[in-house]
């Protein structure tokens, strides 16, 4: 089973509130989600070289790399 790391890290307010915003919407379940989804983003963006990890706190919805060496959310 992967494993999970908790970061934290400072981020402006106005960012965290739309955050805030997409999770009361039911686009994420809680901000740790949203983040998770943005961080894998932008590795396959950029070509981050992360291995696979899971995304759920308690196992719920996970990422795996694809062929092409992106990941992809499951949901």
């Amino acid at each position: 089973m992967p494993q999970t790391v908790i970061v934290s890290f400072k981020a402006p307010a106005e960012l965290v509130d739309r955050i805030d915003d997409l999770v009361k919407t039911g686009l994420f379940r809680n901000r740790s989600e949203a983040l998770r989804h943005a961080l894998v983003l932008l590795v396959n963006k950029y070509g981050g070289g992360v291995g696979e990890g899971e995304a759920g706190e308690r196992g719920g919805r996970g990422f795996a790399k694809a062929a092409g060496g992106d990941f992809q959310a499951h949901y």
